[in-house]
């Protein structure tokens, strides 16, 4: 966890009279890059007099007295607020984020929050952190929001194990997927795309809702989720996660990164998860779980200068799953067929993906970049006796230009995207191969003007507009796609936020639909399905505030999608028809949610949230609720850290409402009595998780899902008959996509983590500067646990001879010390260590120093 340090640079030797009568105080807010960070608020304690800083990370801010000693508050997006005492004769400071600091600096305590929404960005943006995902087993990125209101995930059918995700009230179709700012399994990748991302991988998660910037494309009608992984330079040399349930599910996840110099990293990210038991609890005959074993890796080879930053990755995937009836399915055969009904899958992916970006200009505001992709996609899918084959080649780039205009309130960001797939597509019967060209050009401006720096008034826009020429062999056409964020700010912690914006995207009608393709339904293609194009319009209240000491926020959202044409999947017409066509009539989804999170005590954090959709699209000429929608969504959510921080404590609570289930049309004989009613039942999941820290890195968890063991009654219509055989009408029709809730019960996972840093690094055996004594360096294992630690830890090696350099990570609780050798001991540097109230590896530190520590370093192991 990165620490708001405060380094006091002295930038005048000596202060004259002039000086030291001064009401005014400045200091610059800068990254560990020495970037500036725009937007960070500060304010004297218990006082309304504030300011924010400006582009250049400056702020500056009345005194309150000129003789005593007052205390700043430091806000940054991410964190809680920090505090550090400015004396009287201190003017002008350097305020540093970073992980590193010199021995000189002074620390500033706090808390990285791991879900937040920045009161500051004109785009409403959720950010999940790497902390966020811990509060739950998170295998992958399906599992990664089920402590989220925004983001929902359900299972799309009862035999693939496929998951498709929900915002806003709408499909993830809608919802722009997107890997560290490029497109992710967007086309045939969108089938099983969500576990192609483990958990263990991802940095962070960032939630943009409603109309996004256009400059990553047009396609994020709902919203956009860009997902950003570990970065080699940062992550841990060495990881690993084993991960089982009781069932049998075994998933292993592992990770290598090396700094080859002070410029080059490179990394490997493993995964592998396998599965083969045949579960069948509800006894229809039918595999609960899909049979899966899947192999997934990603090199990455990054480099990053003051001018130039570059990145190569390569990804490939294999997997396999297989389902359907067990042997017990042969008791309900009727006529000559005595095959039983099996289904499969085998995906292949490789895939070369990254970005160069130029920051050398004289303008420090310009930099222009290319963000690319290219990937081969091989996907062989059979349900029964239907067949679905298709083959994906797909090459991506995006060039982008930045700057500033006039002064540092004015920005502009332009670019040329061209993104070629080349499909060879069979489902059946039918053909659908084709080649799909998409060239696109955008502009955008951003406007940012700070009103009353006192009160925190501000007004931010960003303006664009891009258009989309998208063609294939049936049809070309030029979509234009304005969109618009606004926001204003009452106080640094208080805005309101407003957008609109149109959105395209080509849609894929058979990988879109594969939970259709286990049932007897024949695929209707009417007629040429052009591209979707929807607006979206949204507002939102955010809010920081503190209730009883706590830290609190509440964040409303309002937002609508109008479809100007969508693809209509109709599965109300007819029971044995899946109609695919272009929309005739209105459609349309508004969506309204009310979050709200407090820190009730010390390390007990609440969270709730209700979320209300209205989903509306016409079938065959009727204007009708879309079917498996729940209308109605809660979520509750506590966790628990221990004062140790040794423990950690999640429950959570997901109420899921009524959703219209199709439409049945003809006889209801033989349904299971859930089928016979318009809507299915409301019903609660909840879930636990408990994880136990150790200080040599270690960590062990264990969770149950489910808890309420609700299940759906016979998920799987018709399984007597899924190739039906039988004449009689004794059986419904065979339909396995009418899912509203899930198919396991209760099921209880455990797992161990382990994160390693060498304990000692190989010797530099270098001379220092105008010396003839050798350095060495030497890593040690401490148990520190944020920034306040890190400046008592560095700050006892101030003035220390034989010390060259000090270096503590909170983060990986490593400490790292370049002595000079002969000067100092080892253990005289793990003594100096202990004597501050911290272990050093088999030191134990001082009981008395360890007892004066602030609560927040009394944590005995993981941060």
């Amino acid at each position: 966890m990165k620490a708001i340090l405060i380094y006091i640079c002295i930038l005048a030797g000596v202060f004259n009279l002039q000086a030291q009568n001064s009401i005014k105080f400045s200091a610059l807010v800068v990254s560990e890059e020495k970037e500036p960070l725009i937007g960070a608020t500060v304010n004297w304690e218990g006082t309304t007099k504030s300011a924010v800083t400006d582009i250049d990370g400056w702020f500056t801010i009345d005194r309150i007295d000129t003789l005593k000693a007052y205390s700043l508050e430091i806000n940054y997006v991410g964190y809680e607020t920090a505090v550090v005492e400015i004396l009287p004769n201190e003017d002008r400071l350097e305020l540093i984020v970073q992980s590193n600091a010199t021995i000189e600096q002074i620390n500033v305590e706090t808390t990285e929050r791991s879900n937040f929404t920045s009161t500051l960005n004109p785009i409403n943006m959720e950010t999940l952190s790497a902390c966020e995902l811990g509060r739950a087993a998170c295998c992958n990125l399906a599992e990664s929001f089920e402590n989220n209101g925004t983001v929902n995930v359900s299972f799309s059918d009862a035999v693939t194990g496929a998951r498709e995700i929900e915002m806003l009230g709408l499909k993830g179709t809608y919802t722009q997927m997107m890997l560290e700012k490029r497109p992710m399994f967007n086309r045939l990748g969108r089938a099983y795309g969500l576990e192609y991302i483990p958990g263990t991988w991802v940095e962070s998660i960032q939630i943009s809702k409603g109309a996004s910037t256009v400059r990553n494309g047009a396609q994020s009608i709902t919203g956009l989720i860009n997902v950003e992984l570990l970065k080699p330079n940062k992550a841990p040399m060495f990881f690993i996660n084993l991960f089982g349930n009781h069932l049998g599910r075994i998933e292993l996840n592992t990770h290598l990164n090396f700094k080859l110099s002070e410029k080059w990293s490179t990394g490997v990210l493993l995964h592998g998860n396998y599965f083969n038991n045949a579960e069948d609890h509800n006894h229809d005959t039918f595999l609960d779980i899909p049979n899966r074993k899947q192999l997934n890796g990603v090199w990455r080879l990054h480099h990053k200068s003051d001018a130039l930053h570059a990145e190569i990755n390569v990804q490939g995937i294999l997997d396999q799953r297989s389902s359907g009836q067990t042997d017990k399915g042969h008791d309900y055969h009727t006529g000559t067929n005595h095959d039983l009904y099996y289904l499969g899958a085998d995906v292949r992916r490789i895939e070369a993906f990254g970005k160069v970006g130029y920051m050398g200009f004289k303008n420090p505001a310009q930099s222009i970049a290319v963000i690319y992709h290219g990937n081969v996609h091989e996907h062989k899918s059979f349900f029964g006796n239907r067949r679905y084959d298709a083959l994906q080649r797909n090459g991506y780039a995006n060039l982008i230009f930045q700057t500033n205009l006039v002064n540092d309130e004015h920005g502009l960001v332009a670019g040329l995207t061209y993104d070629i797939i080349d499909f060879k597509e069979q489902f059946n019967d039918i053909n659908y191969d084709r080649t799909e060209h998409t060239a696109s050009a955008y502009v955008e401006y951003d406007f940012s003007k700070k009103f009353n720096e006192l009160r925190g008034n501000a007004f931010g826009l960003i303006l664009g507009i891009r258009g989309d020429w998208l063609a294939t062999q049936k049809f070309s056409k030029l979509y234009p796609s304005p969109r618009i964020n606004l926001k204003y700010n009452f106080t640094d912690d208080i805005v309101i936020r407003a957008s609109a914006g149109r959105g395209v995207r080509n849609p894929n009608v058979f990988v879109e639909n594969l939970r259709y393709m286990p049932s007897n339904r024949e695929f209707v293609l009417q007629e040429t399905i052009m591209p979707e194009v929807a607006w979206n319009y949204g507002f939102n209240f955010t809010s920081n505030f503190k209730l009883l000491g706590q830290d609190a926020n509440i964040s409303l959202d309002a937002y609508r999608t109008d479809f100007e044409n969508q693809l209509i999947a109709d599965i109300d017409t007819r029971n044995d028809q899946l109609q695919l066509y272009n929309l005739q009539g209105k459609s349309f989804a508004n969506s309204f949610l009310l979050a709200y999170t407090q820190n009730l005590i010390s390390g007990l954090e609440m969270r709730l949230a209700y979320k209300f959709n209205d989903v509306r699209s016409t079938y065959n000429g009727v204007l009708n609720t879309q079917p498996l929608t729940p209308q109605h969504r809660g979520l509750a959510h506590l966790h628990y850290t221990t004062p140790e921080k040794d423990w950690d404590f999640n429950v959570t609570a997901q109420i899921v409402g009524p959703q219209r289930l199709p439409s049945v049309n003809g006889s209801t004989a033989g349904l299971p009595r859930y089928r016979k009613q318009a809507t299915s039942p409301a019903y609660v999941l909840v879930n636990m998780h408990t994880t136990k820290y150790f200080k040599n890195g270690l960590e062990i968890y264990l969770g149950a899902e489910n808890l309420t063991n609700y299940r759906q009654e016979a998920p799987i219509l018709g399984y007597q008959d899924p190739f039906g055989n039988d004449k009689t009408g004794a059986y419904p029709q065979f339909d396995a996509t009418s899912i509203f809730a899930p198919v396991m019960g209760i099921r209880v996972y455990g797992g161990v983590r382990y994160t390693f840093q060498p304990k000692e690094k190989t010797e530099k055996n270098r001379k220092p500067k105008n010396s003839n004594a050798v350095t060495q360096t030497i890593t040690i294992k401490t148990s520190a646990q944020c920034g306040t630690c890190k400046g008592f830890i560095e700050g006892a090696f101030k003035n220390t001879k034989g010390i060259i350099s000090v270096d503590l990570n909170p983060e990986t609780q490593i400490f790292t010390a370049e002595y000079i050798e002969g000067k100092i001991s080892v253990e005289k540097i793990k003594n100096k260590i202990a004597q501050v109230g911290y272990d050093a590896d088999d030191v134990l530190g001082n009981q008395n120093a360890y007892e004066k520590l602030p609560a927040c370093c009394k944590k005995g192991g993981h941060h």
